[in-house]
């Protein structure tokens, strides 16, 4: 190539070269399954742990954890809840991660991948689904060619009100007392430490770490000071926050113990968790806040 030419090239690039005002990458593809070839070629080329984000046209996101070509942790998906990896079986998680791999390439196009760094430390021990096991099971999946579409037809002319003699009728809305309990009780398959307190003639319960001489155990007084804050945070936010409500509190390194809080106006429950299990936090939370929507 002559010096001549490599010049016109270098204009050329400088022509035609744009900034990049985003960190996301677009992968190509004009279909379903070349989108899911691009997500596991993502996962396969990820070494370095990171946190991948693919987010489609109509803002669907599916956001792993990845290191060494091993999925170790999903952080958001489009569809259902999000897998626990400490305590569902290791065939259903290869299931539901082929599933969400799917759906996050069967949304609009064009699909972005933005590669963070990991909130946390990957354990020694956390060798996560390899990328072998997810593209195994993918294939099993068969995908439509054309990307999913919602139609949403055009809203029909409001009926003017018509005049009853009849009472009207109010619905009543879900109660949401009595999910602290439930909080409480759900917990104990991931907590480290469980508390349950509130009403005026109940006694606190303690369990695990939190039980009486135990490491974590409060004594009387934090108690008190504990129970006055909530209701102090209770009524200053009463007008613009409903029940129930959810305190998430984790070390600033990641690692170590967590702290989640739930209220449901009545009473109070607190678990201690290991930080990685966040995500059974979450999924109960959900579980609990969805019984009374």
């Amino acid at each position: 190539m002559m010096d001549s030419e490599i010049l016109d090239m270098l204009e050329e690039i400088g022509r035609s070269s744009t900034a990049r005002l985003s960190p996301a990458i677009r992968l190509s593809g004009d279909t379903a399954q070349s989108r899911r070839g691009k997500v596991l070629e993502a996962i396969r080329g990820t070494i370095l742990p990171r946190r991948l984000e693919f987010t489609a046209a109509d803002g669907a996101v599916l956001a792993i954890e990845v290191n060494s070509s091993r999925v170790t942790d999903v952080f958001r998906c489009a569809s259902g809840a999000v897998p626990d990896f400490e305590t569902e079986a290791r065939e259903d998680l290869i299931e539901r991660l082929a599933q969400l791999v799917s759906d996050i390439s069967t949304a609009p196009g064009p699909l972005e991948l933005v590669s963070l760094r990991p909130d946390t430390t990957l354990e020694a021990d956390d060798v996560g689904i390899t990328f072998s096991e997810v593209k195994a099971a993918c294939a099993e999946i068969v995908l439509a060619e054309e990307p999913r579409m919602s139609i949403v037809p055009d809203q029909p002319t409001e009926p003017e009100p018509v005049q009853s003699d009849q009472p009207s009728v109010e619905i009543a809305k879900p109660d949401p007392s009595g999910i602290a309990d439930r909080f409480y009780e759900g917990a104990d398959r991931f907590a480290l430490g469980r508390m349950l307190i509130g009403g005026a003639t109940d006694e606190p319960d303690f369990d695990g770490i939190c039980a009486p001489d135990q490491t974590a155990h409060p004594d009387q007084d934090l108690l008190t000071r504990f129970a006055r804050d909530l209701t102090g945070w209770q009524a200053d936010s009463s007008d613009t926050l409903s029940h129930p409500q959810l305190i998430v509190m984790r070390p600033s390194a990641g690692q170590g113990a967590g702290l989640a809080i739930l209220s449901d106006g009545q009473k109070t429950a607190a678990a201690v968790h290991d930080a990685r299990k966040l995500g059974a936090v979450v999924n109960l939370w959900k579980a609990l806040k969805s019984a009374v929507e």
